[in-house]
């Protein structure tokens, strides 16, 4: 099904071609589509688009930044590497709505108060580029991606007239502006704090906002440069409503696994078991931190509260090290919840959890217990 979406989006509208050699008619407007944020991981924090249409040239279509291969050879890899190309896409408008209704997307749009020049331009530079090797470009998620693409366009294309570094927007880091958009989903939550390094604890240019969709269509919607946005596809299903269930998942995961260490029988394969998924983890991200040429997950400080698991495994098979390791990994879990505010990288409430079990675990482990017992 999504590849036939996927296909329905991109279907190549040859006839079109030759109004794309036109001059646009003054009743030409271009138009910024908002769409919002999906289900599927890279549909999270929603997407952005420009809109070219002219009645007097039968012209309708939609260009967009966010499109990729998913035949393309080594996807996965080369995805995780940072080595994908993504590409500048056209389509028809009808073929955008349709897709939008399918993957449950509402779209906002806001007329751009261009002139004429102004909106040959931006059709202009969307052919030439479609047209070149500048079509494709390399991905980054921070700096190089579907919404600075458009955001760049539109101030080439006004000369900086329509100027996003003018935004009121600042004092925010990248990770701070995504935790909105992470909150639907626990798992996804602590994946992507887990997964993200120190360059997303910088603070924001004000330009660099627009990094997300949602951004450049707020900047567009409180100034002069567009008119009022208004919902052209209303297709997000209702927020439901109550207690996320997927957030208090894991402390009940928590409660089961301190109850099966704290049983003398049980302990120690359930320990292992705990050391054992945390040192992956730990090993993990700090491979994937020298694999990957994605800026974001650089310099990851959460490799410092996972790899003494990983420790603590290898020097398993020997106690001339392993309690003062213990010890070692104690401390450094206890520093990091005193020092939860001060730490260079922003630590997600979404790891706690799990530090306070790996606590409870290395206590137990190191007898200290009986230190808490009434004599």
């Amino acid at each position: 099904m999504k590849k036939i979406l996927y296909l329905l989006f991109l279907t190549n509208l040859l006839f079109l071609n030759n109004s794309f050699s036109q001059e646009l008619s003054k009743n030409a407007v271009v138009t910024l589509l908002t769409q919002d944020e999906g289900y599927e991981l890279y549909a999270y924090f929603g997407h952005t688009a420009l809109r070219i249409k002219d009645d007097s040239l039968g012209l309708d279509i939609v260009f967009n930044y966010g499109t990729f291969d998913f035949d393309t050879p080594d996807f996965y890899t080369q995805f995780a590497k940072g080595t994908l190309n993504y590409t500048l896409s056209y389509s028809s408008y009808e073929s955008f709505i349709y897709y939008s209704k399918q993957t449950q997307r509402t779209i906002k749009e806001q007329v751009l108060n261009l002139n004429q020049q102004e909106k040959q331009k931006i059709l202009d530079l969307l052919v030439a580029y479609y047209n070149s090797e500048a079509r494709y470009y390399r991905y980054d998620f921070l700096y190089d991606n579907c919404a600075t693409k458009i955001r760049d366009i539109i101030q080439e294309a006004t000369n900086n007239r329509i100027d996003f570094s003018k935004s009121n927007y600042k004092g925010q880091t990248y990770r701070q502006l995504l935790i909105p958009f992470l909150k639907k989903n626990y798992w996804i939550d602590f994946g992507i704090n887990f997964i993200l390094g120190l360059e997303t604890d910088k603070k924001v240019p004000a330009e660099q906002y627009m990094f997300l969709p949602v951004y450049i269509h707020d900047f567009c919607e409180n100034s002069e440069y567009a008119e009022n946005s208004k919902i052209i596809l209303d297709a997000s299903p209702k927020t439901k409503q109550g207690v996320d269930f997927g957030y208090v998942l894991p402390w009940i995961i928590v409660i089961a696994f301190a109850s099966l260490i704290s049983i003398p029988k049980t302990r120690g394969f359930f320990k292992y078991l705990l050391y054992s998924i945390f040192g992956l983890l730990g090993v993990f991200i700090l491979s994937f931190g020298l694999y990957s040429e994605h800026i974001a997950v650089l310099y990851n400080l959460n490799t410092i509260w996972t790899i003494p698991a990983f420790l603590i495994l290898i020097f398993s098979w020997t106690k001339k090290y392993l309690k003062y390791i213990k010890i070692g990994y104690l401390i450094i879990l206890l520093l990091h919840l005193l020092n939860w505010f001060w730490l260079p990288q922003q630590m997600s409430t979404t790891f706690l959890p799990w530090m306070f079990l790996l606590i409870f675990t290395l206590i137990i482990d190191l007898n200290y217990m009986k230190y808490f017992k009434k004599k």
